[in-house]
């Protein structure tokens, strides 16, 4: 394949990573809306976000593997149709149980496309898979960054349905965009047929594995509560907005440059030097009280992770045997979306009892325990 088709084939993966993203993460721009409106408990909101995380987690474990087996464009493409449907249900409901519902088939959408689309990136140039995962994590980063900026924006004068409306369009103009191309196929073997449990009997993907969990384990804190946190230190729609903004800049701009230097180390020991950096900047967000200052804050770590991220997935890409592309991705995908599941459950719950503080360091310790354990391991298999 030249590289003009290439980068054709890449654009458009990127879009698809995009739209889902974004559709997902626009809910989390309306959490303190939902909760004002209908009088919703912490507790509430950790469930509508929480449950979206238990489905992507279900599903990247169960139906990504079906990429490998030359599945990879339609499971985008049904994805993306997910990721509608979702939204017209969020824009149609005005009850818990529907959220949460709409919440499910929004949060299965990752499930279906990420996996696939990361796979299919790496095998354009597996000897720049670091470079490639990096464009399309920067692209996620810019999808679940312009749902909240967008949805912020755009909540106060046209309404929740609108705005829900507005991203379910999104992925549907996505569908009609993708669905002319066809994609190059994953590298197949006889273990394409398993599901992706079988792997983990591989220790390089193991350590991956519980590597890719500690970097990711605060998102599922930070989309459970940050329009809440913001609005208890004063900030606003437009104020939550901008953080997302200038943490997923850094990604936008650079976690492709990065992948790319990536390429030429181990990204194993990228990532596991990054989270230390990762771990001492959450436990700072509990001790600012300033929104500005947070913001600041946010964009150093922004940096970090655009680093972070295309690194720990290059290590799952690398660990992977041939033709167990896709299945690695999703169950890297599903660990991850476990580990945001259970912190979008219970950071609301600690941050209602406990304050920020408290909140902030017991994901900051968590963060820090498991990449322990990843870097132990590490070192025993490199004996």
């Amino acid at each position: 394949m030249n590289k003009q088709n290439q980068r054709a084939d890449l654009l458009l993966l990127l879009f698809s990573v995009f739209a889902t993203a974004a559709a997902n993460s626009v809910v989390f721009a309306s959490m303190s809306e939902l909760q004002e409106q209908y009088g919703y408990a912490d507790s509430a909101l950790g469930l509508i976000a929480g449950t979206g995380f238990a489905m992507g987690l279900l599903v990247q474990l169960f139906v990504a593997p079906l990429a490998d087996r030359g599945y990879g464009k339609k499971l985008i493409q049904v994805g993306l149709c997910l990721a509608a449907i979702g939204s017209v249900i969020f824009a149609m409901g005005d009850s818990l149980t529907t959220f949460i519902f709409a919440r499910g088939i929004v949060g299965a959408s990752i499930g279906v496309t990420f996996p696939a689309v990361r796979a299919l990136a790496a095998h354009l140039d597996e000897n720049r898979s670091a470079e490639r995962l990096g464009a399309v994590a920067g692209m996620e980063i810019g999808g679940f960054v312009s749902g909240p900026l967008i949805g912020s924006l755009i909540i106060g004068p046209f309404g929740l349905d609108a705005t829900f409306l507005l991203f379910g369009a999104l992925a549907i103009l996505a569908i009609f965009i993708i669905s002319p191309r066809k994609f190059p196929e994953l590298a197949s073997s006889v273990e394409s047929q398993r599901l992706s449990f079988d792997l983990l009997r591989i220790r390089n993907v193991r350590v991956a594995l519980i590597l890719t969990l500690a970097v990711t384990f605060p998102t599922g804190m930070f989309d459970a509560l940050w329009d809440r946190f913001l609005d208890d230190l004063g900030g606003n729609n437009a104020m939550t907005g901008l953080t997302f903004a200038v943490y997923g800049l850094p990604f936008i701009l650079f976690s492709a440059r990065a992948g790319k230097m990536i390429d030429k180390r181990s990204p194993m020991a990228v990532a596991l030097w990054l989270v230390i950096p990762i771990s001492l900047l959450t436990v700072l967000y509990g001790v600012i009280k300033n929104p500005w200052v947070i913001l600041g804050v946010g964009l150093v770590e922004g940096m970090v992770q655009a680093s972070v991220i295309p690194a720990a997935l290059s290590a799952i890409a690398k660990a992977a045997p041939v033709g167990r592309a896709s299945a690695a991705q999703g169950l890297s995908g599903a660990v991850n979306v476990f580990g945001q599941m259970v912190a979008a459950f219970i950071a609301p719950s600690i941050y209602g009892a406990y304050g920020a503080f408290i909140t902030f360091l017991v994901v900051a310790i968590g963060i820090t325990a498991i990449a322990s354990i990843a870097g132990v391991m590490h070192l025993r298999s490199s004996r």
